[in-house]
This record gives C-alpha cells, sequence and structure tokens, in this order.
C-alpha cells in the first residue's frame, strides 16, 4: 500500500528534454521538470519530443493536449513501476504502508520509470498510423525498434545486445532487492 503522495514523490524524478525539438509551441515546465536530473532520452535515444509529437495518433495535436499527454505517459508509468516492484512481488505485505520508503529513496525507481517511457514510446513508434512519422524516420525499420525492445540472442541463446525489456527487468529485480531483502532460509535438521 502507498498513498497519493508517495506516487506524486516519484512523478516528476525524470523530465522530457527538449533536444533537437521541432515542436510548434514550448514543453510545460511541470514535463521539463526532473528532480533527479535525469531525461527520458537518456534512457534511449529514440524518445525525443519531436518524435512522440510525430507519432501521436492525433495530428498537429495542440500545446495543451500534447503536454497533458506527455504528464499522462509519466503518471502512468510511474503507477506502472510501482505495482511491478512493489504488488508483485511475493514478500509484499499488502497492509504495510510503503510511502515513507518510496518519498524517501526515490532514486530506487528512476531507472525502472525511465526504461518503462522508452519501452511505450519506441512501442508508440511502432504501432503509428502517422504517414509523416515513417517518412520522417525511414531508418528507424520495424525489425531495428524490435531489436530496440527485445534485444537480439545468437544460435545458443545468449544475449548479442541486451533491449529495453531486459534493461527493465533487471531495474525492476534491483529495486525489489533493495525494497525486499533476502531473506536467510536455513532448512536443516538440528545438527547438536
Amino acid at each position: 500500500m502507498y498513498n497519493q503522495e508517495a506516487v506524486d514523490a516519484l512523478i516528476n524524478r525524470i523530465g522530457w528534454s527538449e533536444l533537437s525539438s521541432g515542436l510548434p509551441f514550448e514543453l510545460s515546465d511541470a514535463n521539463k521538470t526532473a528532480e533527479s536530473g535525469k531525461m527520458f532520452n537518456w534512457y534511449h535515444s529514440l524518445v525525443l519530443i519531436d518524435n512522440v509529437y510525430a507519432a501521436v495518433p492525433e495530428v498537429e495535436m495542440a500545446e495543451t493536449g500534447f503536454n497533458d499527454y506527455l504528464a499522462k505517459v509519466r503518471k502512468q508509468a510511474v503507477l506502472n513501476v510501482l505495482s511491478s516492484i512493489l504488488d508483485t512481488h511475493e514478500d509484499y505485505v499488502p497492509d504495510q504502508d510503503y510511502s515513507e520508503t518510496i518519498i524517501n529513496r526515490p532514486i530506487i525507481f528512476d531507472d525502472s520509470i525511465g526504461y518503462l517511457v522508452a519501452i511505450k514510446m519506441i512501442e508508440l513508434y511502432i504501432s503509428t498510423t502517422r504517414s509523416n512519422f515513417s517518412e520522417r524516420s525511414a531508418k528507424m525499420s520495424y525489425q531495428a525498434l524490435k531489436v530496440e525492445l527485445e534485444g537480439a540472442k545468437n544460435d545458443n541463446g545468449h544475449f548479442i545486445a541486451k533491449g529495453l525489456i531486459y534493461k527493465l527487468e533487471q531495474s525492476v529485480k534491483k529495486a525489489q532487492k533493495i525494497l525486499f531483502p533476502y531473506r536467510v532460509i536455513v532448512n536443516s535438521p538440528s545438527v547438536w
């Protein structure tokens, strides 16, 4: 269990960068806010604002609508990451309040949030029906984007390139190890 204050503590941890922004308007200050100093394009170089703007379903989305869309992406990522790290762990106690831990140690969640947003944006690029995006990004083929997401393995099943999904899984495991330290369980008969 965690409260809205804990969720709010994570929403502004990572911001949207205006690097190479060709937007016809400015991003809101809330979307540019990055309390950790990290930006989403740090997790994957394709997560640029102009790429997102070119891939959203609504053509020539207005400033308010686009800023709201970016804010919703961040909030959904935070909720999804909290669920992945806390709610699904075997040692999670539903009656215990984890809010203070989240508020006091928000850095634990940064990488998971960043990788999840990167995954969602690349999935958006793959699934967009916008013709201007495909013309603009002719070099980004479907197969290349799938490799960015899933990685690539050789014939023996070993990773040649680790994708974003693998990196997200690792960041979730890392956060879970911090929040739920490994319990030492001894299952042996008494020796004396």
